[in-house]
């Protein structure tokens, strides 16, 4: 039986080379592995990250206005705190059945109010900072 050494020799060196499509695929496996066994089994409506303390929060905007909203366990909104039409900062309350019932901020004459309803919604108190 006859053996041609030269591709014998050829065939040795393929294996010293490093194949790039062979490392890409290792890389990439690895990862998905890794992704697989720290991914949490939450649903990520579900998620929830705890308790956050910090010194400082900045909510910049990206023009429709920076805002932070909560929300109770029957997920309705019971805060709204941002920027409104005009440029305004306030803060917005709600109760349980989502109705408003408390705005500080700004009015479209730029005078600071105050605005209080009751649990229906219904207009209670209104006062301006406008003398």
């Amino acid at each position: 039986m006859f053996v041609n050494k030269n591709k014998l020799k050829k065939k040795e060196n393929n294996m010293d080379q490093i194949d790039l499509k062979s490392v890409l695929i290792g890389f990439l496996g690895s990862c998905l592995i890794f992704v697989l066994i720290a991914a949490d089994e939450r649903e990520p409506s579900n998620m929830n990250f705890g308790d956050i303390v910090v010194n400082s929060i900045t909510i910049k905007d990206d023009g429709h206005g920076g805002f932070i909203t909560a929300y109770n366990q029957d997920q309705k909104r019971t805060l709204y705190l941002g920027t409104g039409k005009d440029a305004n900062g306030y803060v917005q309350t709600y109760n349980k059945y989502e109705e408003p019932t408390a705005y500080i901020g700004s009015n479209r004459d730029m005078d600071g109010v105050i605005v209080l309803k009751d649990r229906y919604g219904a207009l209670g108190y209104t006062q301006s900072g406008k003398k």
